[in-house]
């Protein structure tokens, strides 16, 4: 069975030194069964043979699989007997995505093994992977679990300083009276919706995974409430910077609402001082008898300082009543 064929995206057994060795499936087989070192399976449960792993392999109860595979998720922590199933969000690095579209990563661990479930490809996990390719990785089960959470969580504050800059340069756009487009403020607002969504229940989440299991050991359980704390910062940025989009689009509103009263000020202006001379143009424009100035050679030109002298009044009225 190919690697396109199977819902295993890799697994691997912790050395114990920061390092881990690759499982193929007969291997890993043999290693979940019998093996004391602590054993890690990634998993794309797109693929039909999901259940061959969790339910054939990893002897998974009924409930924890419907747990794992449920179809709508949000972070959450859920005790199965001596193990516990949890889900977190991690920001979409995956070309042509936006990275908004958060991805979940289903967790179910023991204090030996534990397994991860995805739909897409998931940075942190690759970033972790590499890390034990490198033997620079997690030691154990709760090590790794920490070495994920701090992989999502780094990944959501570069995010977090990304959408930063870039409403710091909309803000300093408009201070400089520049044209600040408003659909690029719209689709810079978006995001804060959805990571406020989903890391306010996250960081809750991590705060729960700390104190949840006993076999958590203690380095664990401070790095697991170091990235809670951090990720309580990003999602109190987030709404320092939902409500800084806010007042900028107030800004831009009250800048083209400012505009838009010029512009029919000037109109009105114009209005009021061509009425009168409509209505004189429309009185000595009637097709009837007895016109002034209708045979005489002088009569346009009389026409014309007439028409002068009563829009130069009219001005004057105006800015004499300070109307203009």
């Amino acid at each position: 069975m190919s690697d396109m064929d199977t819902a295993l995206v890799a697994a691997y057994r912790l050395n114990g030194q920061g390092g881990g060795e690759l499982l193929s499936v007969s291997e890993l087989q043999a290693a979940w069964a019998n093996d004391e070192a602590p054993v890690w399976m990634h998993l794309d449960f797109r693929h039909d043979d999901i259940a061959t792993y969790l339910e054939d392999l990893a002897e998974l109860d009924e409930t924890v699989v419907e747990a794992l595979l449920e179809e709508d998720t949000r972070p959450r922590v859920a005790k199965f007997g001596r193990g516990i199933v949890t889900t977190l969000r991690g920001v979409n690095h995956n070309p042509g995505a936006a990275m908004d579209d958060m991805i979940s990563l289903r967790v179910w661990m023991t204090p030996k093994r534990m397994i991860t479930l995805r739909r897409r490809p998931l940075k942190a996990a690759s970033d972790v992977r590499e890390r034990l390719d490198a033997d620079e990785g997690a030691l154990s089960v709760p090590d790794l679990l920490a070495w994920l959470v701090e992989a999502l969580v780094d990944q959501v504050g570069d995010y977090s300083h990304q959408l930063d800059n870039a409403l710091g340069e909309l803000e300093e756009l408009q201070l400089a009276k520049g044209d600040v487009d408003a659909d690029d403020l719209t689709r810079l607002r978006r995001p804060f919706i959805t990571l406020r969504r989903f890391m306010g229940p996250q960081r809750d989440c991590l705060s729960q995974l700390a104190q949840s299991p006993q076999w958590l050991d203690e380095s664990t359980q401070v790095a697991l409430r170091e990235n809670a704390n951090q990720l309580s910062r990003y999602v109190e940025d987030f709404s320092a910077m939902q409500e800084r989009a806010l007042i900028l689009q107030e800004q831009i509103w009250s800048e083209h609402n400012e505009q838009l009263n010029q512009r029919m000020y000037m109109l009105a202006i114009i209005t009021t001082v061509f009425l009168p001379l409509s209505f004189l143009t429309g009185l000595l424009g009637i097709n009837v008898g007895g016109i002034p100035g209708a045979d005489s050679p002088y009569g346009f030109a009389v026409f014309i300082t007439l028409t002068l002298v009563m829009g130069l009044g009219v001005m004057w009225l105006l800015k004499r009543k300070h109307w203009w």
